[in-house]
């Protein structure tokens, strides 16, 4: 009977096309260098190379809070060894990593997502344990969802067309390639194996990267596909770098910071801002815009390419003093930009954890189509207000079609402290009017659940209907005619959900949203459309007040 060995979990990593295994480690532990690894036989697999080493050895970080108490404490230490066994397949490396291997590699020269790839390759849709979701915007959401067994993936509350797939893991359809496979950019597999069987376990890995199965169960991740062009990626950086700049000189800018993987968050943890001359500033959150007050601060000059390459966070947790090097500031940053072909044709492109991905054209096109579909209002056209609360003033003084709800709370039946805001106005049109800045820190996806949430209530809720016409009444008479009475339901058709959106102009002079806040509103407004409501876009241009002095 063959051996088909033990039990074992292994990590594994694919370097990139074209890198050798010189590329696969950091400066300092490259072959020659002094923290190199050692390199052994092996001779199991042809070809392969195994390099082994002590990637540490330093007193444990508790030490020294026992040694203020104990005169005699013995020196105590905690090693950190490392082997890694480089196996060629086809063109390509398979770096088959043990112990602290992570710590000397070069982790850019390995592929992105291959592990999530070869588990989204061999486990069936009904194969999911695991589950890192994230749904970029302008406040990023991470998610982890774990079955306690094999589940459809219809139980996790994907929403395929916001979530992007970050780590998974489950049951491989075929028990014999492994019992358990997971992954983001390394795959942790557990199959029975032997030394020999190493290369051919590496083979079917490599194999099960390069499928197309999970196009039938998980074709939804291909939304946003991965870019790989290098031009693509410089001419991104670029308007990022532009973003950047902008905001340096007090000009907003969609762009936003989150931590590239989820974290355990601590009250008191400690972050720095490195890499361009900033000199222990304590942060304890991860913001842009303290990020962008330490570059202004340290008068930073460089581009984005050496923001790319130097700037780095280093955090310290609660109960120690020692900062490490959590993330480069350039895998925090969440950006979308538009890049126009000589043909006239518009790709749109999403920065996240370090990566760009282009959304896919048809998704796009699906996305856009739903959005030229809904009327398009015009409650406003334009205003020089600098923000939505300024706009709400100079509304509430210029309009008699129009009531303020605004900071008018209602609490629905049986709820103490639910404060639902009904909208911002309502107008004589029976419209329910929410108005947002699009260019302040919070999400525009907000202002799309206020009105879900509003338009439910109305519906649904005698109460706050009651409520809603009696405030109504009290601000201006003869409105609450517009409101069914306390007895009777509303005509949902009769009311049109309104979202007023203030952007400044493209400098083509268009106006348009991020396209994830176009695809959240298409969930928001396709829930107003179920419960019969009219739902319509008003884009308000802002504009930029200009002096008297130019004026005249």
């Amino acid at each position: 009977m063959a051996d088909l060995g033990s039990t074992i979990t292994l990590t594994m990593r694919l370097l990139r096309e074209g890198k050798a295994l010189e590329d696969a480690f950091r400066d300092d532990y490259r072959p020659g260098e002094a923290d190199a690894l050692e390199e052994r036989p092996w001779s199991e697999i042809p070809e392969a190379r195994l390099l082994v080493g002590q990637i540490f050895n330093n007193p444990p970080p508790w030490h020294g809070f026992l040694a203020r108490g104990s005169a005699d404490l013995p020196e105590l230490t905690s090693g950190g060894a490392a082997a890694i066994i480089f196996v060629p397949i086809k063109d390509r490396l398979i770096a088959v990593c043990f112990g602290h291997a992570h710590i000397p590699l070069n982790l850019d020269a390995f592929e992105r997502q291959f592990g999530l790839r070869v588990t989204l390759n061999s486990v069936p849709r009904s194969g999911i344990r695991t589950l890192d979701l994230a749904t970029p915007d302008a406040v990023t959401f991470q998610r982890r969802v774990q079955a306690s067994r094999d589940s459809d993936i219809g139980e996790f509350g994907v929403d395929i067309f916001r979530d992007l797939a970050r780590v998974a893991g489950g049951t491989p359809k075929d028990k014999t390639f492994a019992s358990f496979v997971a992954g983001k950019d390394s795959l942790s597999i557990t199959c029975k194996l032997t030394p020999t069987g190493l290369l051919s376990k590496c083979e079917e890995v490599f194999q099960a990267f390069n499928a197309k199965a999970y196009k039938s169960d998980f074709g939804w991740i291909d939304n946003l596909c991965r870019v790989e062009s290098k031009d693509d990626i410089d001419r991104a950086d670029a308007e990022l770098g532009k973003a950047i700049d902008d905001l340096m000189n007090g000009v907003d800018a969609d762009l936003h910071m989150a931590p590239p993987e989820i974290v355990d968050y601590t009250e008191g943890s400690v972050l720095h801002y490195n890499g361009f001359g900033s000199h222990g500033v304590n942060f304890h959150r991860l913001a842009i815009e303290d990020y962008v007050a330490e570059l202004v601060r340290c008068k930073f000059k460089g581009s984005i390419q050496d923001i790319k390459e130097s700037h780095r966070i280093k955090a310290a947790k609660v109960g120690t003093e020692k900062l490490t090097e959590a993330w480069k500031v350039y895998d925090c940053f969440i950006f979308e930009t538009e890049l126009k072909e000589p043909g006239g044709r518009r790709r749109t492109f999403v920065l996240f954890a370090g990566d760009w991905y282009e959304v896919e054209k048809g998704f796009k096109k699906s996305i856009e189509s739903f959005f030229a579909s809904l009327e398009q209002r015009v409650v406003v056209a334009h205003t020089t207000a600098p923000n939505e609360e300024a706009l709400i003033v100079e509304l509430e003084g210029s309009r008699a079609d129009l009531v303020k709800l605004d900071r008018q709370k209602i609490n629905p039946e049986n709820v103490r402290y639910g404060n639902l805001e009904p909208c911002d106005f309502l107008s004589d049109k029976k419209e329910f009017i929410h108005l947002k800045d699009g260019h302040s820190s919070g999400p525009i996806s907000h202002l799309w659940m206020q009105g879900v949430v509003s338009g439910d209530a109305f519906a649904m809720d005698k109460k706050f209907r009651r409520d809603l016409r009696s405030k109504v009444k009290k601000l201006k008479p003869g409105f609450e005619k517009l409101l069914p009475d306390g007895r009777s339901e509303p005509t949902r058709a009769d009311y049109t959900v309104v979202f007023g959106i203030m952007r400044e102009p493209l400098k083509d002079g268009r106006l348009n949203l991020p396209f994830f806040s176009m695809v959240s509103l298409k969930t928001a407004a396709e829930r107003l459309q179920q419960m019969g409501y009219k739902v319509a876009i008003n884009l308000i241009e802002k504009r930029h007040a200009v002096p008297l002095a130019k004026a005249a």
